[in-house]
């Protein structure tokens, strides 16, 4: 028996995180409806059975008939990566989430549930994380009450920027590393995130609110490249240069990992700005025992393994003896 009546909707299904959301989900006897540009697509990577409503939110189309009869959605919805010619991520994110507003209000949606990312409240934030903040004022304007969680880099595979850094690690005995690289980041478990998304779907204290969600574990992300370089058994020699620009970042990363520049340069940006939680008022709401950055790692490289990963490049090369340090070319300030 589904626990609930009503299907939830999940936009965003067949994305990394959206994809084990559903699988959750039908665990705990939810009934599902997906929103799906490619419905066929879909179908390949989701569970049997799921209904599925061909749609586009950037274009509008599909929504009335997706959300009819729904109470609660989850907005998982972001255009990095798939740039159209006629617009970009920001312009796309900001149609796809004012449809999807205006659609909910007309089918009287009572919730949403979305995922933003930590750092955009940041000062001078990146123009990644400004759109999710953007994204997160469109669904605020409608009539649905909207919690929204902020996380940073979610260790898990398939996930772009954890993707980034492990095939940076595999690929590169010697890394040349910009400014980013002193920043801190706090990286949260893909299981861990799930968990968060569904435990606001049961706990009422968390609707209207905006909760950061990180993991057990605060750390530079330099120091993070070396946890996961140890886990793979080589850990990286860090060469920090003072004037590496986010553009050339995305070109190096597009030009060594499988993510693509239009997708690297946004997650890079957002590397500029410590994505740390500021808050833990999601911790006293839904309490559990949250995973370290080095078992969450262990855990998603064996996962990334299994789905047939690529080999793990090890030993034999010249730079051994420096594996593991960090050198300064330039004496540069400390993040501000």
């Amino acid at each position: 028996m589904s626990v609930r009546a009503a299907p939830i909707l999940v936009c965003g299904a067949t994305g990394f995180v959206g994809s084990v959301l559903v699988r959750r989900l039908l665990h705990d006897g939810h009934l599902l409806r997906v929103l799906a540009r490619r419905p066929s697509a879909a179908r390949q990577v989701l569970p049997s059975g799921i209904p599925i409503v061909e749609g586009d939110a950037v274009a509008g189309t599909g929504l009335a008939a997706a959300l009819e009869g729904v109470s609660v959605a989850y907005y998982l919805i972001h255009s990095m990566g798939a740039r159209s010619a006629h617009r970009d991520f920001a312009e796309a994110d900001r149609l796809a989430a004012a449809n999807f507003s205006d659609a909910a209000r007309r089918a009287g949606v009572e919730r949403i549930i979305y995922l933003g990312g930590l750092g955009d409240e940041a000062p001078h934030p990146s123009r990644h994380l400004a759109s999710r903040r953007e994204v997160g004022r469109i669904l605020r304007s409608g009539t649905a009450s909207v919690t929204q969680l902020r996380a940073g880099i979610v260790i898990g595979p398939g996930g772009a920027s954890f993707e980034m850094m492990v095939q940076l690690v595999e690929r590169l005995p010697v890394m040349i590393c910009p400014r980013w690289i002193d920043r801190r980041c706090q990286p949260i478990a893909l299981g861990d995130l799930v968990e968060y998304l569904v435990g606001c779907l049961r706990e009422p204290a968390t609707r209207d609110g905006t909760y950061d969600v990180g993991g057990a574990e605060v750390l530079p992300y330099s120091e993070f490249l070396m946890r996961i370089g140890r886990r793979l058994g080589r850990p990286p020699c860090l060469v920090i240069l003072p004037r590496f620009t986010p553009g050339l970042s995305a070109h190096w990363v597009g030009y060594i990992t499988d993510v693509p520049p239009d997708l690297a340069r946004p997650i890079i940006d957002g590397m500029y700005v410590d994505a740390v939680c500021r808050d833990d008022r999601i911790r006293r709401l839904l309490p559990f025992p949250l995973r370290g950055v080095d078992a969450a790692t262990d855990e998603a490289l064996a996962a990334r393994a299994g789905d047939g990963g690529r080999a793990r490049l090890r030993g034999g090369h010249l730079v051994r003896p420096l594996e593991g340090r960090t050198f300064r070319l330039a004496r540069t300030p400390g993040p501000t």
